[in-house]
């Protein structure tokens, strides 16, 4: 088990310039690079930003954590909504004027097993593209006028030197969910356990869900063949004794379970991706 406390971290700007300005980043977990399940999980602080109609090689949450995020012109995350972008979806164009919003993001390799490159591996092709062209509004603009395409495509290809091939879209539109038009269904029988399944995705069975747990109340993780990911988004308690607060997330690794507890309640919000089989998607 792992623990990092999201108030202790400090918003960081990235030198990557392939979605422009108005982005920084706090760094809960990262995954394992050139692995499937490979993964980012981060609060993201946006302020004005734009992004043109692109979809990705992996999967994506969105939780709109304060502040309400542009995931498409007709389409606003709300404050407290969640969004899950299955890989080869198209979305967007995004926009969002002034102020600020934080989001908390988790990017993952997703079912087809293409994996999910890091910050790390895009800056790389950044490097290798900087004299080729430029970035612009989403886009990488090849010099010498050549045909523009997405940046994030642009970067793929450059750090990996071969085209990129998007995986067969399982779904056809980006899903929200409105977890407050959920019910809290007893985990339990002490009367201080509660879940809301938010989405089971994919024949991989990503899952989102919240849990609730009431003053004195107590709950426990089961161990999964499965990377569980928790984030502290009301109260405060303990996970195996250890401390925890708002903005405090937890990382369940394969075959680890969890024991939460809280003495004056507690809720969270948990993603659970279970390890791929290798032969899934082909």
């Amino acid at each position: 088990m792992d623990i990092v406390h999201g108030k202790d971290l400090h918003y960081e700007e990235l030198g990557l310039k392939h979605r422009g300005s108005g982005l920084a980043f706090k760094h809960l977990f990262l995954g394992e690079e050139n692995t499937p399940e490979n993964y980012l999980f981060s609060i993201a602080r946006q302020g004005a930003f734009y992004s043109p109609i692109h979809r990705h090689t992996f999967d994506q949450f969105r939780y709109a954590y304060r502040g309400d995020v542009s995931i498409a012109p007709d389409l606003l995350l709300r404050e407290g909504e969640l969004c899950y972008h299955p890989e080869g979806v198209s979305y967007g164009p995004q926009l969002d004027e002034g102020g600020e919003r934080d989001v908390l993001v988790l990017q993952f390799g997703g079912t087809s097993g293409k994996g999910y490159l890091s910050f790390a591996q895009i800056a790389e092709g950044q490097e290798k593209l900087k004299e080729d062209g430029r970035f612009e509004k989403g886009k990488f603009h090849p010099a010498g006028g050549g045909e523009s395409k997405d940046s994030y495509e642009a970067l793929w290809e450059s750090y990996s030197g071969h085209p990129l091939e998007y995986p067969a879209a399982r779904y056809h539109s980006v899903i929200v969910s409105k977890p407050d038009n959920y019910s809290w269904v007893p985990s339990d029988g002490s009367g201080n356990a509660f879940a809301r399944t938010l989405g089971i995705f994919t024949e991989r069975q990503t899952k989102a869900d919240m849990i609730k747990i009431g003053a004195q109340g107590k709950i426990g993780i089961d161990e999964q063949n499965a990377i569980q990911l928790l984030f502290v988004l009301k109260g405060q308690g303990r996970a195996n004794g250890t401390s925890l607060e708002i903005e405090s997330a937890v990382r369940l690794m394969p075959d680890t379970g969890v024991s939460l507890s809280s003495e004056y309640g507690m809720e969270l919000l948990r993603f659970v991706l279970p390890i791929l089989e290798r032969d899934i998607g082909k």
